[in-house]
């Protein structure tokens, strides 16, 4: 194998994954946030029945959520394949099909219930005391259901379009209005839950419009709404058939959970009472806290990993895998190190009695070990359902969402009470890692090799020749094309093949070198490939937007450009498409 001076890093993704990260914390961060102080409000303002009568809603609230993640959750990474690989018609029609869905089945829903919302309210309360106050809430929560789906689904999308910022300002911007009509509403004007509920549905419908024009206002977008019956009502329900399938990991993982939780709450019930169950309570606050930072990783890694899918970059992908576990076990693993050393810290915040103490550090010490595994099993659940591993997902989401913790609870409550169930949910994540284990095993097995580690894609082909990252700067372009002629001539290219893609490249960095405006040296993923006789240079950086196929030297003569031509002229084709804000370029030679 030829010696490089260059190497493949993950510098310029893991950048795109930390330019993702923080807005996106921020926006679960101000959902979750937005949800305690309207309670809190709803709370002080009316009384603490009110709550209860909101309360009452939330099982509606939790199944439209759920429909939202079928719908979008797999979509994003879909969208984002089908961008990597450059089918860009495609992409458009997953955008136009999930934007359409959202709104259409979000309006559906609504009028569906809007002839029935008290016999709703009376079916979901669980006392006659809480049917009016959940009827005076829900009549009007109804008509925030096509918003909601649109900002919740519509989002992810946005999200794998580049825009992750756009989306944290859309989240923020209606949670602030939501909590600021909710201390009009219910306070000077006195509207009660009614007030409450209109204050939400007003918050969606200035958070969505936000989002929705932001966008379509922006000239780095690339996803278009198109006909989605352009090529037959068949083809759409195909196409809505697929995005909701690829959604089912994700959403029956939700769905799992709260099962999962309410079944705990029961064996806690009869194994430890009502101090059982508030210690638990606390457990689940410090499960929510964590699953900000870990919905940040996959929803930041997803649009990421579905490029480099779409583009076949594999080493890429592992290289991105690696990075986000590692950041995001490095948030988590610090929450859990505070929480062992100090676990009466966070129960004193709860304001937990002096008498369950001692077994609530025992229990959140315990359990704090157990969310460790939750986080890699979530970033790992939605990875594989971003690289259509959809059997591994649905593993991961089945057992983690339900089959292993609470049949184990139950057992092991019997002979250890209370410290069986925390221990519970540390051998539940040992259960679906090894699940997981078995499942890579066999479909390895029968793979012929082909998926041979955990990450369940192909290595790099035996076609990929040359497959490195660089800095754009003038000194790299010229290292660069010594560099490439000697592989690809050690690779058994001809000579004036070879010549020509050192050519092309030293031409390309060089002219990214020099592009106006670049504060500093763009980073630059560079492949090559040997594809049946065709030599394929495969481009991804990160410089000011730069299309080498629209390029005309009349127009342009302040920055090196004029090896572009010479370019242009000996590709037999070039492609080029902006992509999560980066350049992608394709040269055949």
């Amino acid at each position: 194998m030829t010696e490089t001076a260059y190497f493949k890093s993950g510098v310029l993704v893991n950048s795109k994954f930390r330019e993702f990260f923080i807005p996106t914390v921020l926006s679960t961060m101000a959902g979750q946030l937005g949800v305690i102080v309207d309670s809190i409000i709803v709370g002080n303002f009316i009384n603490a029945g009110a709550m209860a009568s909101v309360g009452v809603c939330m099982p509606l609230n939790q199944l439209v959520a759920a429909i939202m993640m079928l719908i979008s959750v797999g979509s994003g990474g879909l969208a984002a394949i089908a961008s990597g690989a450059r089918q860009h018609d495609e992409a458009n029609r997953i955008f136009s099909a999930v934007t359409f869905l959202c709104f259409g089945i979000g309006a559906l829903i609504t009028l569906l219930c809007l002839p029935f919302t008290r016999e709703i309210a009376r079916f979901l309360s669980s006392a006659d005391a809480l049917v009016e106050g959940g009827w005076a809430y829900l009549h009007i929560l109804i008509w925030r259901f096509p918003f909601m789906l649109a900002l919740g689904g519509i989002s992810v999308l946005i999200r794998s379009d580049g825009m992750a910022g756009l989306v944290s300002r859309a989240v923020l911007i209606g949670q602030v209005v939501n909590i600021g009509l909710d201390l009009l509403l219910i306070g000077p004007l006195k509207m009660g839950l009614e007030g409450a509920a209109l204050a939400t549905v007003i918050s969606d419908i200035v958070g969505s419009g936000y989002l929705m024009i932001g966008y379509f206002k922006s000239s780095e977008r690339t996803f278009r709404l198109v006909n989605i019956l352009s090529n037959g009502l068949k083809s759409f329900i195909s196409l809505s058939f697929n995005l909701i399938r690829s959604g089912v990991p994700a959403a029956s993982g939700v769905g799992l959970v709260s099962l999962k939780v309410w079944c705990i709450y029961a064996i806690l019930g009869k194994t430890g009472g009502a101090g059982a169950m508030t210690i638990y309570a606390v457990c689940v606050s410090c499960l929510s806290f964590v699953s900000m930072f870990i919905s940040g990783g996959h929803r930041s890694m997803i649009p990421i990993v579905g490029v480099l899918y779409g583009e076949k970059d594999y080493q890429g992908i592992r290289m991105l895998a690696r990075h986000v576990l590692k950041f995001t076990l490095l948030l988590v693993g610090a929450f859990v190190l505070f929480v062992l050393l100090s676990p009466q810290t966070i129960l004193s915040l709860f304001n937990l009695p002096p008498e369950l103490m001692a077994e609530g550090a025992n229990a959140i010490r315990l359990f704090s070990i157990s969310l460790i595994g939750v986080a890699v099993t979530f970033l790992m659940l939605y990875y594989y359902t971003t690289v259509q591993q959809r059997t591994a997902a649905n593993i991961l989401s089945f057992v983690e969402g339900f089959l292993a913790v609470v049949p184990l609870a139950w057992l092991l409550s019997k002979p250890f009470g209370l410290t069986g169930v925390w221990l519970a949910f540390i051998l539940a994540e040992l259960v679906g890692f090894l699940c997981i284990y078995l499942y890579i095993r066999v479909i390895r097995e029968h793979s012929n090799g082909k998926f041979f580690d955990v990450y369940l894609i192909e290595r790099n082909g035996k076609e990929m020749i040359y497959d490195v990252s660089i800095k754009a700067t003038d000194d790299d372009a010229a290292k660069l094309s010594i560099e490439v002629l000697k592989v690809l001539k050690d690779n058994g290219i001809d000579e004036l093949t070879a010549s020509r893609a050192a050519l092309a490249l030293e031409e390309m960095t060089a002219n990214l070198a020099n592009y106006p405006n670049n504060k500093q040296a763009a980073d630059i993923d560079l492949r090559i490939s040997n594809a049946d006789g065709k030599i394929i240079l495969a481009l991804r950086d990160n410089g000011r937007p730069f299309n080498p196929v629209e390029y005309s030297p009349d127009e342009q003569t302040d920055y090196r450009t004029d090896g572009i031509m010479l370019l242009k002229a000996i590709a037999k084709n070039i492609q080029y498409s902006r992509v999560l804000s980066l350049n992608q370029t394709i040269i055949e030679l």
